[in-house]
């Protein structure tokens, strides 16, 4: 009987659920051992967040400064196949998760073992992906397949549907011309399709395949505008305001606090205001990347890092 592990951690549950629902099909064939488990902080995340405590985990975030988690009790810790399943917190993997891959128990559970990532996100999510496919490679890990439910609302809208997810706990209409915050539960159900794929290609020992299957399939779907959009902020906006603000000390200091608010503020203002301007730009520019934009949904679309193609 192989045996499968599910790595995850769930703020508010949307993600146990897609995790739950990806496990279906091995669950439902009785030849599989599941093992589910729950990255859990010792200090844990509110949700629904509260402004002060969402903008003062940005540092940590950007930074991948891990908190102290929980051991997971599974046992021999040998598993067949293991999926990675995480969020994103400020284009990086949520401080669980990322405080999970830096610590000595995944060296061990990862070394040598198929790991599959398995992510619900808003839109953005190359620059953390990037980052925990190094860190799988570093664990020892072998990634072959990725795996990405989205938010489909269009940027700005999703912006204000998510907001109200976040801070009021309900994934219900913020107004009645506003669709659903967060992933659709179409999606939620339907990612049976891709698990499917997975057993299919775990059962015939036919896995350097899988990922060109998965994309086929839609599994994961590049966005060239949110790419470079990704890229820029991260490493000449976000890397910058995380340092200034770890200047002032660790998480909930009240030293920082001050600047936690200044960066809640730039950070409205850069969505409202600086974002626009940049897709404008994307938008005339982009027909002289052609050949730049191909290469990077085909590279971003895969999974091994640049370093080992």
């Amino acid at each position: 009987m192989s045996k499968i592990l599910f790595l995850y951690y769930s703020q508010s549950g949307q993600l146990t659920e897609i995790v739950k629902n990806f496990a279906k099909p091995f669950e439902k064939s009785g030849d599989y051992s599941i093992t589910y488990a729950s990255i859990e902080p010792v200090k844990d995340y509110p949700f629904p967040w509260t402004g002060a405590s969402f903008f003062d985990a940005f540092p940590e975030s950007v930074e991948r400064i891990p908190c102290e988690i929980k051991p997971l009790d599974l046992g021999d810790e040998d598993f067949d196949l293991i999926v990675f399943a995480y969020s994103v917190w400020y284009m990086s993997p949520c401080i669980p998760c990322n405080s999970f891959l830096l610590s000595d128990q995944a060296k061990r559970i990862f070394k040598d073992k198929p790991v599959i990532t398995l992510l619900g996100v808003r839109n953005m999510w190359i620059v953390a992906q990037e980052y925990v496919k190094s860190k799988i490679i570093e664990n020892g890990g072998k990634l072959i397949g990725n795996i990405v439910l989205r938010d489909r609302a269009e940027n700005l809208t999703g912006i204000i549907t998510i907001s109200y997810f976040l801070f009021s706990g309900s994934k219900g209409r913020f107004a009645w011309f506003f669709p659903k915050a967060g992933i659709s539960q179409k999606d939620i159900d339907g990612v049976t399709k891709y698990s499917d794929l997975v057993k299919n290609h775990f059962e015939k020992g036919n896995l350097d395949s899988l990922q060109k299957e998965l994309v086929s399939e839609k599994a994961v779907k590049i966005n060239p505008y949110l790419v470079s959009t990704e890229k820029t902020a991260y490493n000449r906006v976000f890397l910058k305001w995380s340092a200034f603000m770890l200047k002032k000390g660790g998480p909930g200091n009240p030293a920082r606090k001050g600047r936690v608010r200044a960066f809640a503020f730039y950070f409205t203002f850069a969505i409202l205001l600086i974002a626009p301007i940049k897709y404008i730009f994307f938008l005339i520019f982009a027909p002289f990347r052609f050949k730049k934009i191909k290469e990077e949904i085909r590279y971003y679309s895969g999974t091994k890092l640049k370093s080992n193609t």
